[in-house]
C-alpha cells in the first residue's frame, strides 16, 4: 500500500527563533548542541546562495535523512534545488525580523514525524542569518553588474557572460553570435539637446532592442552609446536579421521629451562564433564590422563574416 503524501507547512519567524534557541529542548538529544554549532560554523563559511543551500542540505541529511530540498525566493521563484523530488514534504516559510526570506521545502520518501519537524526547526534557525547575508550578497553582485540608467547588464556583466556563453557554445558545438550596436551621431544629441535627452535616447534604443530580441538573448551596455547583444543558438543569418529588425525599428521610433523630438538611427556589426574564435576575436570582428557600418554611411548593419 502506497504511503499517502504528507505535506506539512510550518513557519520559522523571530518568535520561533527565540523560542527554539532559548529552549532546553535543544539539549534533549545527545550531541544536539554540538550539531547545531557545527552546522552554524559550516553555514557561516558560505556567502553564495547555491553553495549555502547545498551545505545546509548536506548537514540536514546527516541529521534526519532528507532526500531533497527546494528553496523559493520572495517572488515564489525557484532559486535552488538539490536532491530528488520525493513525495513526502515539509515546508517552511522563513522570516527574520519581519523580513520574508522565502520558502523552503524538504522532501524524503518516509513521512516526517513531529521530532523531525523539531530538529528541522532547530537547524533552520542556524540558516536564517547566513541566508539573509547570502541574499544581500547576491543582490549586491547583481547591482554591481547592472547599468543604473537602463537596468541592463554593464560591461563587467558582459565580460563575464561572454566567457560563459562562448565556452558553453564551444563545448556543445552550438551556434552563437554577437551584435554590437552604436547610436549614430550621439554626441550631436547631447550637444544640441542636453544629456537628459541623451539619456532618453539611450533608454529608447534599449527598449527597442528588448522588444525585438528573444527571451534567451542578453543585452548589455558596453559603454556610452554602445551596446552588445549575445545570441544563444543563433547563426550569422539569424543575428543579421535581428540586427536589421532593431535598426529599422529604431529608425521609425522617435524620442520625445518636453515637445522636443529626436529621430535616431543606429549602426550595427555582427559576428558569429567560428571554430578558432576566442572571446576577443569574436568581439573584435563585430566591433570592426560596426565601424565599417559607420564609415560607410551609418544606419546600416554589417556582418563581419
Amino acid at each position: 500500500m502506497a504511503t499517502p503524501m504528507q505535506d506539512l507547512t510550518q513557519q520559522i519567524d523571530p518568535a520561533t527563533l527565540a523560542n527554539t534557541v532559548g529552549s532546553s529542548n535543544l539539549n534533549s538529544l545527545p550531541g544536539q548542541t554540538d550539531t547545531l554549532f557545527q552546522v552554524s560554523q559550516a553555514l557561516q563559511a558560505r556567502l553564495q546562495l547555491g553553495p549555502l543551500v547545498d551545505t545546509f542540505f548536506t548537514e540536514v541529511t546527516q541529521v534526519i535523512g532528507i532526500t531533497g530540498l527546494e528553496y523559493y525566493g520572495v517572488n515564489d521563484e525557484l532559486l535552488h534545488r538539490v536532491g530528488e523530488r520525493s513525495r513526502n514534504t515539509l515546508s517552511y516559510r522563513l522570516t527574520l525580523s519581519e523580513e520574508f526570506l522565502g520558502n523552503m521545502i524538504f522532501r524524503r520518501r518516509a513521512r516526517f514525524s513531529s521530532e523531525d519537524a523539531h530538529q528541522l526547526e532547530s537547524l533552520l534557525c542556524c540558516l536564517l542569518y547566513p541566508l539573509r547575508n547570502a541574499l544581500l550578497y547576491r543582490d549586491a553582485l547583481a547591482m554591481a553588474q547592472k547599468d543604473p540608467l537602463t537596468g541592463i547588464g554593464n560591461r563587467a556583466a558582459f565580460n563575464e557572460a561572454l566567457h560563459h556563453e562562448v565556452s558553453l557554445a564551444q563545448r556543445h558545438d552550438h551556434d552563437f553570435a554577437m551584435i554590437v550596436i552604436d547610436i549614430d551621431h550621439f554626441k550631436r544629441i547631447n550637444d544640441n539637446f542636453g544629456h537628459s535627452l541623451g539619456d532618453k535616447a539611450i533608454q529608447a534604443v534599449v527598449d527597442t532592442a528588448k522588444e525585438c530580441a528573444r527571451s534567451t538573448d542578453s543585452l548589455y551596455r558596453f559603454g556610452g552609446e554602445e551596446f552588445v547583444i549575445l545570441l544563444r543558438n543563433t547563426d550569422q543569418v539569424g543575428a543579421c536579421l535581428l540586427a536589421e529588425r532593431i535598426r529599422a525599428q529604431v529608425e521609425h521610433t522617435a524620442c520625445i521629451q518636453d515637445n522636443v523630438r529626436i529621430d535616431m538611427t543606429i549602426s550595427a556589426g555582427v559576428s558569429s562564433l567560428g571554430g578558432t574564435d576566442s572571446t576577443a576575436s569574436l568581439f573584435d570582428r563585430a566591433d570592426n564590422a560596426l565601424y565599417t557600418a559607420k564609415r560607410t554611411g551609418r544606419n546600416r548593419v554589417i556582418c563581419a563574416d
